[in-house]
């Protein structure tokens, strides 16, 4: 386990002898808070069942959780980012040139589609139920690999609020799968299973768009 200084810390879920590749599972918060992340809060305690599921089905990858400091997007996302950066560049020192897919539920979907558009370590991205907002930036999108995740029946984040974001992302070049669970919810606790397999199944495609020849410009 590493600590950020301002408390964010990166869990260790699977630490294979020789991994192919590195998995970074992101916990979902609240639009504006600064209340800080404790390891009892739901929303981390959430993403631990889900870096298993990938950590099983992908026995080959080093899966790893970031807590963030606190749990708050808070305006321009500016702490929860630093954090996720501070994870990825951990990551990327302990596994040099693995490549790296970061898996984010919610308000960590959100921050899971940003870091993948500016870090050079991450090579797409999963979100599930993923916050994004219609002017999110897209610019560094072209030839990334996407998977998308969302319920029917989600009300905190509608399928519908995404549409916008995800339209401008194809349009800037990022290749996009999208799967819709029928009655699933934000929390992902409807049809469980359902949301871990289509997860591990999302980073396995990621993985493999990944190691395409390079499109990204």
């Amino acid at each position: 386990m590493s600590k950020r200084k301002n408390g964010a810390r990166l869990l260790t879920t699977s630490a294979p002898a020789d991994p192919c590749s590195v998995i970074l599972v992101l916990h979902g918060g609240a639009s504006d808070s600064t209340m800080r992340v404790a390891p009892t809060s739901l929303a981390a305690l959430r993403l631990i069942p889900v870096a298993r599921a990938v950590a099983a089905r992908v026995s080959d990858a080093a899966v790893y959780r970031l807590r963030f400091a606190v749990r708050g997007w808070n305006g321009d996302g500016a702490d929860v980012l630093a954090d996720a950066g501070w994870a990825i560049e951990q990551l990327a020192a302990r596994h040099p040139g693995l490549p790296v897919v970061v898996v984010g539920h919610s308000l960590g979907g959100r921050v899971a589609m940003h870091v993948v558009q500016t870090s050079p370590f991450v090579v797409g991205a999963v979100g599930l139920a993923p916050w994004v907002e219609r002017t999110d930036p897209v610019d560094g999108l072209a030839g990334i690999p996407l998977a998308v995740i969302q319920g029917t029946k989600d009300r905190i984040v509608p399928e519908h609020s995404t549409r916008a974001w995800l339209a401008r992302a194809e349009r800037a070049g990022a290749h996009i799968q999208s799967f819709l669970i029928d009655g699933g919810g934000h929390a992902m606790l409807r049809f469980i299973r359902r949301w871990h397999r289509l997860t591990a199944d999302g980073v396995v495609s990621v993985l493999a768009a990944a190691a395409q020849p390079a499109t990204r410009r």
